[in-house]
């Protein structure tokens, strides 16, 4: 189940793409939200040009699936 959700979650930054983004701004968004917090994720928003709210909330659901991966994956 963990590992849906993280798939389900990784699927929504197609939002990015249907922007016009390459799928390395996609992935560099998914690092920034895992490694760098909401300050990387508003300017991320602002330089490629995208909605912050959305974008918070898709990479927020992100965070908390692997998250949860993570610990499905700790147990082992």
């Amino acid at each position: 189940m963990a590992r849906e959700r993280l798939v389900k979650a990784v699927n929504r930054l197609g939002v990015v793409r249907r922007k016009g983004r390459s799928r390395k701004v996609g992935l560099a968004l998914v690092l920034m939200v895992l490694v760098g917090g909401r300050a990387s994720v508003r300017n991320a928003a602002e330089t490629f040009g995208l909605d912050y709210a959305n974008l918070l909330e898709t990479l927020g659901e992100l965070d908390d699936a692997w998250r949860d991966y993570l610990e499905v994956l700790s147990d082992w």
